[in-house]
């Protein structure tokens, strides 16, 4: 196995549902991880209903060459109070929640719930502005941008995408791209996703910072 030195080499890191796991050999993952340049992991538990929120959640642990974490992803955000209470990590788990139309994010960005990231505030219609992205900023909430949106609707999810993330620039909030895999093909190599970061205008700089792991 390759020797990678964390504290000299960049951090990359994704967010994969959990299910990845159970696909291959932890072994195997961990080699095609580090292949693909990502030395920090986050299996993504998803929160459907009120019995997901009792649910044992194992991850792999993490080794010399890879940092393997927690997540949880919710998809209704009335159960984040369950999901909080069953939590007895020392260290909170990351919690992203998916995005809705503008009035539900809103809702989700006017108060810190919780939540770390809201993923993927797409619509068709706009459902992010300005005022989400000051609530954003203001709340310590970073938006997250599953990668797999802007294959599966390019159109609607780029033009957005790119509204979106000129505000957050300028409103410097924080952002997160995440390749939301649940298999290993589905994996996104470090180098397309840098490229297209870059049709979005963001100079390398930033985009290495955005791909770099940093505990909110």
């Amino acid at each position: 196995m390759v020797e990678i030195n964390l504290k000299q080499k960049q951090e990359y890191i994704d967010f994969v549902f959990e299910e990845i796991i159970d696909k291959d050999t932890i072994e195997n993952i961990t080699n095609i991880f580090i292949s693909l340049k990502i030395t920090t992991v986050y299996f993504m538990r998803e929160i459907k209903q009120k019995s997901d929120c009792s649910l044992e959640f194992i991850v792999p642990k993490s080794t010399d060459e890879i940092i393997f974490k927690k997540a949880y992803l919710i998809y209704d955000l009335s159960l984040l109070p369950n999901l909080l209470q069953k939590i007895n990590d020392s260290n909170k788990p990351l919690i992203l929640c998916y995005g809705g139309d503008i009035k539900q994010n809103a809702s989700l960005l006017e108060k810190n719930r919780g939540v770390d990231i809201l993923l993927n505030p797409i619509s068709n219609k706009l459902a992010f502005d300005t005022a989400s992205s000051n609530l954003a900023k203001a709340n310590n909430i970073t938006i997250g941008f599953d990668l797999n949106l802007f294959r599966e609707k390019p159109y609607l999810s780029i033009k957005q995408a790119r509204f979106i993330i000129f505000l957050l620039l300028k409103d410097k909030v924080e952002m997160k791209f995440l390749s939301c895999a649940r298999k290993i093909d589905e994996l996104i190599d470090l180098e397309i996703t840098k490229s297209l970061l870059f049709n979005f205008k963001l100079e390398k700089e930033t985009i290495n910072r955005l791909l770099t792991d940093g505990e909110k």
